[in-house]
């Protein structure tokens, strides 16, 4: 099995939140207008990893072609939008659902920013400037971590899109866990 295709630690802690979310959303009673903002905010999230996917030759070359040339890491930044989404997606504002939000997001950030993503900075972009250098360096130094920047990179490469990438990456799984949640959630307003 391909490494790209193993369970590693961070990909079960993806998962793993996504169904925890889905498993809240299972006893919470979601509310029209936060599951619309959900539904919005994953599928902006997958769409960002599913573009970002499709250009990720991972230790093969510097990329920075497609959303690389505008932000260093489109898909932690769409994970990010996934997990807003399933938590907005899953509310219903004055039931318990609300503490999602006020309560274990705030608390999940917290450790994604503080311990997970400075830790990952570090050993990420250690490990490409290492192997191309000056190049990287430069990357670095130009394309912001999470906020995309409206122009390209300087140097952004003009690289296509590839499907067969995006399945070498293991992005279906995660868009089909996506849209599972998805229906999950919205099943709810059928079954009322």
């Amino acid at each position: 099995m391909p490494a790209s295709k193993k369970l590693t630690w961070r990909r079960a802690i993806v998962y793993t939140a996504i169904l925890a979310l889905i498993a809240f959303a299972l006893i919470s009673r979601p509310h029209p207008w936060f599951f619309a903002a959900g539904v919005v905010l994953i599928t902006v999230g997958e769409i960002i990893r599913i573009w970002g996917t499709g250009h990720l030759e991972k230790n093969q070359r510097l990329v920075t072609s497609g959303p690389y040339a505008h932000v260093k890491n489109p898909l932690y930044l769409g994970t990010l939008l996934i997990m807003f989404g399933f938590a907005a997606s899953a509310t219903h504002p004055g039931e318990v659902s609300i503490w999602v939000l006020c309560g274990l997001l705030p608390f999940g950030l917290a450790c994604y920013f503080l311990y997970y993503f400075p830790k990952k900075k570090r050993i990420e972009y250690d490990r490409l400037r290492r192997r191309f250098g000056d190049d990287a360096e430069d990357y670095i130094r130009s394309v912001p971590d999470l906020v995309p920047r409206l122009t390209r990179f300087k140097h952004a490469e003009n690289r296509k899109w590839r499907f067969d990438l995006v399945v070498h990456n293991s992005e279906l799984e995660t868009a089909a866990l996506c849209a599972l949640g998805l229906l999950i959630i919205g099943s709810k307003f059928i079954w009322r």
